[in-house]
């Protein structure tokens, strides 16, 4: 008798295992078709070829190229992957030299930069994060026209989850998780012409899952956390280049990380990202004008992981989980958003 309650009870578990497995992990169900909005319209482009999480993404010349991230079992990917907005066509390229996630992942119109990011995960439990974040110090470039991947100067010391940007002839690295796990408020830069790491001075706030982002002679360090995910940050920090310093803007309305950002039309937008039991589908946009959030309809799908990236007059949104922590989709929303919001 107690054998055949074990033989059963271990059936339900399988059962509830397999559709916990579909439900949280896989993040399918998002809403279908084309999404009109008070801010402006969500399309439909194609899938990425493998589902994911926490890759790295950045345009060039017309197309998005998206590289590593996390799949449903929490492994890492190793591939690399070029959309194409003309053609709605996805194509894998040479794989990089090794799995991560996490990425800081930009483009100086020319290659496409990859920056720090994680070795595959293990486990590390604190507060409501199990994942041990391993963090890498290499960086390489892509070569859009001989196809191969070319290692840079190492940076100062390993990073993860970190926010890049590229502007004036640098790649600017903020923040993230650092060789002993811990956070960081550096800013370092990579002189591409001289191959030479430099430190500036620090934001005023540590975190890593935050986004940066150049414009009109600025960096800027939006929201993140401090590793546990009960602890977001609303900070918006600029740093002004010519006088390497920082100021604090006004704060974003929804504090998040693992959220997605792009520069468009003035603005900094700022999509999706996750607390501790949610997802967000928050829109908020930080007019460079006018020194003020906007709040914009929100996403047709709350995502974290999420990667956005501007072709022409569209804001690509590709991967991301639909629930916290590990999980994982192929989506792609283009969003083409209106000119002015009053």
């Amino acid at each position: 008798m107690m054998r055949k309650l074990l033989g059963v009870s271990g059936v339900v578990a399988l059962l509830l295992g397999c559709g916990f497995y579909l439900i949280w992990m896989r993040s399918w169900g998002p809403v279908a078709g084309v999404v009109q909005t008070s801010s402006g319209t969500y399309s439909w482009g194609a899938k990425l070829l493998d589902a994911r999480t926490e890759a790295g993404g950045a345009s060039l010349d017309g197309k998005l190229y998206v590289v590593g991230g996390i799949d449903s079992f929490a492994q890492t990917y190793q591939d690399f992957h070029s959309y194409d907005a003309g053609t709605d066509v996805w194509t894998r390229l040479p794989d990089f030299p090794y799995p991560i996630n996490h990425p800081g992942v930009t483009s100086d119109g020319r290659h496409i930069y990859v920056v720090g990011g994680f070795a595959p995960l293990g486990i590390r439990i604190r507060g409501f994060m199990f994942a041990q974040w391993d963090a890498y110090d290499r960086v390489f470039r892509y070569d859009l026209r001989s196809e191969e991947w070319t290692e840079l100067a190492t940076m100062p010391e390993p990073r993860g989850a970190g926010g890049v940007a590229y502007g004036e002839g640098k790649i600017w690295y903020a923040g993230g998780i650092n060789g002993t796990r811990e956070l960081s408020a550096s800013l370092y830069c990579l002189d591409i012409a001289k191959n030479q790491w430099n430190e500036m001075s620090p934001m005023q706030y540590p975190r890593d899952h935050l986004r940066m982002e150049y414009a009109e002679g600025s960096l800027y360090a939006i929201s993140g956390r401090q590793d546990d995910m009960r602890f977001n940050l609303p900070y918006l920090e600029r740093f002004e280049l010519e006088t390497n310093e920082w100021s604090h803007l006004p704060d974003i309305p929804t504090p998040r990380g693992g959220f997605g950002s792009a520069v468009f039309d003035g603005k900094i937008y700022t999509f999706g990202g996750e607390a501790v039991w949610t997802c967000f589908d928050q829109v908020e946009a930080y007019n460079l004008r006018t020194h003020r959030w906007e709040t914009h309809a929100g996403l047709p799908e709350a995502r974290h992981g999420i990667i956005a990236a501007v072709i022409g007059q569209r804001i690509h949104l590709v991967s991301g989980g639909r629930h916290p922590r590990v999980s994982i989709s192929g989506l792609h929303r283009i969003y083409t958003p209106k000119k002015s919001i009053k």
